[in-house]
């Protein structure tokens, strides 16, 4: 894929990571994520001068107190008395006082023991369903407490968000009546820190110190009780939140526990607002980037990282992918524990592999594309059974070729022109096709490679793209084949009988995909290329129907059933090219010797002696006779003048 198809692909991807992270799924994910860091990184050392008080089963039964109904409020004026005499700073209330209750004394009681010592009230918004004539409508309001209460206390709202069940985020005011309430650990800090002026943002995260029970509440009954052994160092000078911690089915606490990010047990309200206070005292608080900064930065990441997996391959993406989630992990388990929301878990540990593994798919697709594509084209040139081969190499279908050094074949009908003058073009079409079928056939059985039809001639190659190291000897044994083969087709009389001729030859060759970059073939070219052409050609002259070369002799060991026929030169080469023929069946051997001992007798000089043989040999060996024509036509021509300076019997074929 080019560079701009990249980058468009990339950015798209970014942009759809950048608005699918607004979804509630990813932020889900990356709370899911922190929550594992809460768990590894284990509870935190409890903050100094802070007390929880929790109103518990074991008070419940301690004390005598009813499930359901409030708390006595002489109770809690004796818990503020109490608190008082060991020295706390100030108390806060997870309660909402509302109304004037039944008991007046205890009113009394509470309002002076609120004013004993710095207290901090529960306000709580509310909903009231108001009837009319058009139907009910609810409307919102701040049940504040009871107003005595609020005159020796501060008030502060108790509610808490909740992020799918589970308390992250900090409490800000939601609707417009809570405008002029702090909520409750925010007032606590004020009273005890006023310095502070930090807060953490909309979107930090409260700093948990641990699971439920993290910050060891005490028994309310254990402070209350008159034998009570607690010490008052243990007390002085320190914030004390108060509050019930009802794990039972029955009572309004049960509506205040909730989900920890550390995981079971839950932790309540209660424990909640200590823990924020404790943040803001400490400022110290887990600080998340904004949305628009999460998002962008998971859309640029997911863009990144679809670009690298458009570049590389499927593997090394895959340790790249496999290395960035590890090191996103650490870094964010890290910067968690130092107090900062790395935001990417999403993108890291989902879109990422996604990608990976949708470039991977694209490339295992491709890949078969690519092998049924190189099946296809090259079962054109090659035997089918020969492609599995050819794929497990690779880079044949790529534009460009090597040099090798193989062997050529070309084949020809021998006068076709003539035999298909005046047969119809069906005709023509249908003799071509069965004997191309034959012949083609051959070729593949033989590991061979077909690179061309040209008119009624066959090109074809041994050595390339399959690499065969005896590609020399294959190449012959496909030549006496078809010479086979086109016996059989002319004994089947469907045709005019026609005669092939073959010419091989062994050499160095430019082999490959050669052409434009839209549309190339797979062939051979070169020197050797046009040696092997030329060598079919002269069959005609020495009456013969297969011709090979000295190169192709010697790579197939010296075959012993080549007959060296002629010495020839050809125009565009300066070195002469030894040629051979293969009978079938072979020459008789005195014969044999005879024809040897004649070219011996031509190559020495000696020509009316090779004269006088060539004119007799013929009648012995008809398959010789346009040998010795072409032999007698040179002795004729040579007898005219000298021989030429360094002749050794080259027979000159400077006419292609």
């Amino acid at each position: 894929m080019k560079l701009l198809p990249k980058l468009a692909l990339s950015v798209c991807v970014g942009i759809l990571t950048g608005l699918v992270s607004a979804t509630t799924l990813f932020e889900d994910l990356e709370f899911r994520v922190s929550d594992l860091w809460c768990t590894l990184r284990g509870a935190q050392p409890r903050p100094e001068k802070l007390l929880v008080i929790a109103m518990d089963e074991p008070s419940y039964k301690e004390l005598g107190v009813p499930y359901g109904p409030p708390w006595p409020r002489s109770l809690h004026a004796k818990l503020l008395r109490r608190l008082r005499e060991l020295g706390v700073k100030q108390v806060v209330f997870d309660i909402v006082f509302t109304g004037p209750g039944t008991n007046p004394d205890a009113n009394t009681e509470l309002e002076a023991a609120l004013a004993g010592v710095h207290s901090t009230i529960g306000a709580e918004l509310a909903k009231q369903t108001v009837s009319s004539q058009g139907g009910g409508y609810e409307i919102e309001f701040v049940d504040r407490p009871y107003e005595p209460f609020r005159k020796a206390a501060t008030e502060a709202l108790a509610g808490l968000p909740k992020n799918g069940g589970v308390i992250r985020s900090f409490p800000f005011m939601r609707v417009e009546q809570e405008r002029d309430f702090p909520f409750l650990a925010e007032a606590a800090a004020k009273y005890s820190h006023p310095e502070i002026v930090e807060r953490p943002g909309p979107y930090d995260l409260i700093k948990y110190y641990g699971p439920g029970r993290a910050l060891r509440p005490i028994s309310y009954w254990e402070v209350v009780a008159d034998d009570s052994p607690l010490r008052k160092a243990d007390f002085q000078d320190a914030t004390v939140f108060v509050g019930l911690t009802l794990r039972t089915d029955t009572g309004g606490a049960q509506k205040d526990s909730f989900l920890s990010p550390y995981g079971p047990p839950d932790i309540f309200g209660l424990e909640v607002h200590a823990t924020i206070y404790a943040n803001l005292v400490n400022k110290s608080w887990i600080v998340r980037p904004s949305p628009l900064l999460d998002r962008l930065a998971q859309a640029v990441v997911a863009g990144a990282a679809t670009f690298i997996a458009l570049t590389v391959t499927p593997v090394v993406f895959a340790g790249i992918t496999a290395l960035a989630a590890l090191t996103w992990c650490g870094a964010s388990f890290l910067a968690f524990g130092g107090g900062f929301f790395l935001p990417g878990a999403p993108t890291v540990l989902l879109v990422v592999p996604l990608v990976l593994l949708t470039t991977a798919l694209h490339s295992y697709v491709s890949a078969r594309r690519a092998e049924e594509s190189l099946r296809s084209a090259f079962s054109l040139y090659i035997s089918p059974d020969m492609v599995p081969k050819l794929q497990a190499e690779g880079g044949a279908l790529k534009l460009g070729g090597e040099k090798l050094w193989i062997t050529a074949v070309f084949t020809d009908i021998a006068d076709f022109t003539s035999i298909t003058e005046d047969m119809p073009a069906e005709k023509t079409s249908e003799m071509l096709n069965a004997y191309f079928t034959e012949v083609v056939e051959v070729v593949f059985k033989n590991k061979g490679t077909l690179v061309k039809f040209i008119g009624d001639a066959i090109f074809a190659i041994w050595g390339a793209p399959i690499k065969l190291p005896n590609h020399a000897d294959l190449a012959i044994q496909a030549a006496r084949e078809i010479q086979t083969a086109i016996d059989r087709f002319n004994s089947s009389q469907r045709f005019p009988r026609l005669t092939t001729r073959i010419g091989v030859h062994t050499g160095p060759m430019l082999v490959g995909n050669l052409g434009s970059a839209k549309r190339f073939d797979y062939t051979a070219i070169g020197d050797s290329v046009n040696l092997a052409s030329r060598i079919e050609g002269l069959n005609k002259y020495f009456g013969t129907t297969m011709l090979l070369s000295e190169a192709t002799r010697k790579d197939a060991g010296g075959f012993a059933g080549a007959v060296h026929i002629a010495t020839v030169r050809v125009k565009g080469r300066k070195e002469p090219v030894r040629l051979y023929s293969v009978f079938d069946p072979p020459l008789d051997r005195p014969v044999l010797a005879d024809w040897e001992s004649v070219v011996a007798a031509f190559s020495s000089g000696r020509l009316e002696e090779a004269k006088a043989v060539f004119r007799t040999l013929p009648e012995r060996e008809p398959r010789l006779a346009g040998a010795c024509d072409r032999y007698l036509e040179e002795v004729d021509e040579l007898s005219k003048g000298s021989l030429p300076q360094g002749w050794g019997g080259e027979l000159d074929f400077l006419e292609k």
